[in-house]
């Protein structure tokens, strides 16, 4: 399976959302120069298909918000995938947000975090498959995708990952 991850500015997501119905992959959006999240949620029922995001872990928004996140959001918009950059960090980082996006208490402890019993509530009302970005490679359980070419097209760009 393709993935595909567009990126675009704040005021490109009406052209995202009329390009998705025309790609061929799954999508995963990065907004460039606004928070990703809330420029997907605020095109709520805007999206064609069901959509993903690319969120960066960074020391102020760690995985476990990023999960926080990405629950809340699978409940405005048909949520699919979280591609997860986390630098070196990124796998452990992918299982914590994967780990609390299940639902059930969770207890892990890793290179990124040490949980108890922690909840994140409520979990997604769909499975939502999580990435994570290893330099120019993505990984999900045993499948890896490669970086391909990039492509600019309408104001947004374009990346395959197969």
């Amino acid at each position: 399976m393709a993935l595909l991850r567009v990126d675009a500015n704040l005021e490109a997501m009406d052209v995202v959302a009329g390009l998705i119905g025309e790609l061929d992959a799954r999508v995963v959006i990065r907004c460039l120069d606004a928070d990703t999240v809330m420029a997907v949620a605020a095109r709520v029922g805007g999206w064609p298909t069901p959509v993903g995001v690319w969120l960066e872990v960074v020391a102020d928004y760690p995985a476990s918000m990023v999960a926080r996140d990405a629950a809340t959001l699978s409940r405005l918009v048909a949520l699919d995938a979280v591609v997860v950059s986390a630098g070196e960090a990124g796998a452990a980082s992918a299982e914590v947000v994967k780990a609390l996006l299940g639902g059930g208490p969770v207890d892990l402890e890793n290179d990124v975090v040490r949980l108890a019993g922690a909840f994140n509530r409520p979990a997604p009302p769909r499975p939502v498959a999580v990435w994570w970005r290893e330099g120019r490679t993505l990984r999900h359980g045993g499948e890896v995708l490669h970086e391909g070419a990039a492509e600019v097209r309408a104001a947004v760009t374009l990346t395959r990952y197969a």
